[in-house]
């Protein structure tokens, strides 16, 4: 079973008299890989830059260490061309907010970041503190900024498969997938439902009630307390999502521990929950839609540490007492685990 940790950020962002930086999310994703001659583990996070000045700022290289307790270091450095590109992925991933492209300067006020830093270490390197250290240029002063994280680990959310039946996960936190454009949804899952011959949807696909999770009950993944709700959203033609409103109906709950649950892209009006209501795992909250930036019928659900998705940052979610099945002749009970996109998975 992959071994789930999270790397939380004790330390607040560092600030300098001309330039912050900072790492995000404030809990670092830990997973081990599976399937290589040495066992590795793989972080995952962001580096913000920001010109607090009325100057510009030339950045030079940017470089990060992470050191484990017997003093091991193991880096990664960027500058030039390399810095510039990076930068302008993460403008297109929508990371951080537009600025000028091909270009290592930071106007005053603006912002720049090297998003979706995949890093991948032998099992159990992973330490004590992260650094990260900026070389630049202000005034025609060149200066060099380090920034000292201690890190901790601690549990992600806990949670029960948020259906009854089995369902096939369509998307996860894997390292291209498009759920990465936001940080809310760093970790987030996309399920759908799959019928006998072989498909999402039967005869052609073109009305909603085609496909096999439409109207399918939405289910509390844990204990918590309902703190938003939209159900006024119409649901998409299949195949022409709304990308006004990303998430479409949506309800968000609060399970504690600062942990919400973001359940989207419900039916138009279908959702049997308010704002204070109280609910248990396992208790209907609506139903399977295809609203907002959505293609198909289908549930996103992911965990973040605040209830405002355009404010808070993803964390892993943890399945508790699953089966899986894609992979062997009868299902596999799971007590506890991440799942991986492709599997057929049911409570």
């Amino acid at each position: 079973m992959p071994i789930l940790l999270i790397l939380i950020l004790l330390a607040a962002p560092a600030f300098a008299q001309d330039l912050q930086v900072s790492i995000r999310p404030d809990a670092i994703y830990v997973e081990s890989l599976a399937g290589n001659i040495v066992p590795m583990e793989r972080v995952f996070f962001h580096i913000i830059i920001h010109n607090t000045t009325e100057a510009p700022i030339q950045i030079n290289w940017l470089r990060f260490d992470v050191v484990n307790a017997s003093g091991i270091l193991l880096s990664g450095q960027y500058s030039g061309k390399a810095l510039a590109d990076l930068f302008d992925s993460a403008i297109d991933r929508k990371r951080i907010e537009p600025t000028p492209k091909s270009t290592s300067t930071l106007a005053p006020d603006e912002r720049k970041a090297i998003s979706d830093i995949f890093f991948d270490f032998p099992k159990g390197f992973v330490g004590e503190s992260m650094v990260v250290e900026v070389d630049y240029r202000i005034s025609g002063k060149g200066l060099v900024m380090k920034t000292p994280v201690p890190l901790n680990r601690v549990t992600g959310l806990s949670a029960r498969l948020p259906f009854e039946g089995v369902w096939y996960v369509a998307a996860e936190h894997g390292f291209l997938d498009p759920h990465k454009r936001f940080l809310s949804e760093a970790y987030a899952y996309d399920f759908l439902q799959i019928g006998a011959n072989g498909k999402s949807y039967q005869r052609e696909g073109s009305r909603n009630a085609d496909y096999y999770a439409f109207g399918k009950k939405v289910l509390a993944a844990k204990e918590g307390t309902v703190v938003f709700v939209r159900t006024d959203i119409t649901d998409n033609d299949p195949g022409d999502p709304n990308l006004n409103t990303p998430g479409g109906n949506v309800v968000v709950i609060d399970h504690g521990n600062n942990q919400f649950g973001y359940y989207a892209h419900l039916r138009a009006r279908s959702v049997s929950v308010k704002v204070g209501s109280m609910v248990k795992p396992g208790d209907p909250i609506g139903e399977v839609g295809n609203s907002g930036d959505s293609v198909e019928p289908h549930l996103h659900f992911h965990a973040m540490n605040g209830r405002d998705p355009d404010q808070a940052d993803g964390i892993p979610l943890v399945f508790e007492n699953w089966k899986a099945q894609s992979y062997s002749r009868v299902p596999i009970e799971r007590q506890q685990g991440i799942i991986p996109k492709g599997e057929f998975v049911q409570p």
